[in-house]
């Protein structure tokens, strides 16, 4: 598989993220409705549904920069980069530890409903991946290729400081070798 992108949406969100698109909604929802809108001169069908788009372009975390960003201090991933040591033809197979990246985002929606003042909507998203089995290949100090063993993530979603909805995954197979097109640069992140 060739691609620089896994979105973090379908291990925050489940196989049903609409339901929790929905219960971020209606949070917003009724948050908006707290600060007293006119109720009547809102359709909340379509606040709705522009509401929903918008959350969940939020969950659409791209997960590679986290992962590696989490490795850059890694002393086996700064020893491969030494060129030095490593001409730039060869490429080496590293195998890292199993472990755990812990890692929180603070999106906001600002909302605007005719002539009022905007409103800023904060959201949380906090998760933690466990990886498992985890093998990158390094060329010209850059990691061209991760594979994943398995993983296993736990999130948590908060709409202004209230828990929106928790959830853990169970361990997840991940067969194959993610090709990194442009490659990443070690200690680029």
């Amino acid at each position: 598989m060739a691609d620089d992108h896994i979105s973090a949406l379908p291990l925050l969100l489940g196989d049903t993220p609409s339901a929790a698109i929905s219960s971020c909604a209606a949070m917003v929802t009724a948050a908006v409705r707290a600060c007293g809108v006119d109720t009547a001169r809102v359709d909340w069908a379509g606040f709705t549904v522009d509401i929903s788009e918008k959350i969940e372009e939020m969950f659409h975390i791209d997960l590679i920069p986290t992962i590696v960003g989490a490795w850059n201090d890694l002393r086996e991933l700064k020893e491969c980069a030494d060129r030095s040591k490593h001409p730039a033809d060869e490429t080496i197979s590293l195998p890292l530890v199993d472990h755990t990246i812990e890692t929180s985002f603070k999106p906001y929606l600002d909302i605007a409903i005719g002539e009022l003042p905007a409103m800023r909507v904060g959201f949380e998203i906090a998760f933690d991946i466990e990886l498992h089995g985890v093998t990158v290949k390094i060329q010209d100090a850059v990691i061209r290729t991760i594979r994943l063993g398995s993983c296993q993530a736990a999130a948590m979603v908060k709409c202004e400081g209230d828990t929106v909805f928790q959830r853990r995954t169970r361990m997840l197979d991940a067969p194959g070798e993610l090709v990194l097109r442009k490659g990443i640069p070690i200690g680029s992140h």
